[in-house]
């Protein structure tokens, strides 16, 4: 969704505008030095104004498919997902990097590949 062209309702505009607001949040962040986005104050600013947003409006169906229950891409580089409250009006959002480097609890695969005996 936030990389769609046309956003045909005011509730998807809505929902585009705080969804680039925490991208760039997350792209000054990398440039500060985190490496984890959720530990800049900024970026944590702009989450909990889309948490505040979902609280008093419901989001768009294209949003509840990409976002909610799911794990949806926030450009190329970040991952964002949307927890619905259980009680109260609150809900969570994480955003993290989209980084294979970054990934450390990780078994990495083995593949199938010819192996040199040891001592030869």
């Amino acid at each position: 969704m936030i990389l769609a062209k046309v956003h045909t309702t005011p509730k998807q505009r809505d929902e585009f505008r705080l969804l680039v607001a925490i991208r760039f949040a997350c792209l000054m962040a990398l440039a500060k030095g985190h490496t984890d986005p959720m530990d800049c104050p900024r970026v944590q600013v702009r989450c909990a104004e889309l948490v505040k947003h979902f609280a008093y409006h419901h989001p768009s169906p294209a949003f509840y498919r990409q976002f909610i229950r799911h794990t949806g891409e926030l450009g190329l580089n970040f991952s964002l997902r949307f927890t619905e409250p259980q009680q109260g009006l609150y809900g969570k959002v994480m955003v993290w990097r989209n980084d294979s480097q970054a990934v450390t609890n990780v078994h990495p695969l083995h593949t199938m590949t010819t192996a040199t005996p040891v001592g030869r």
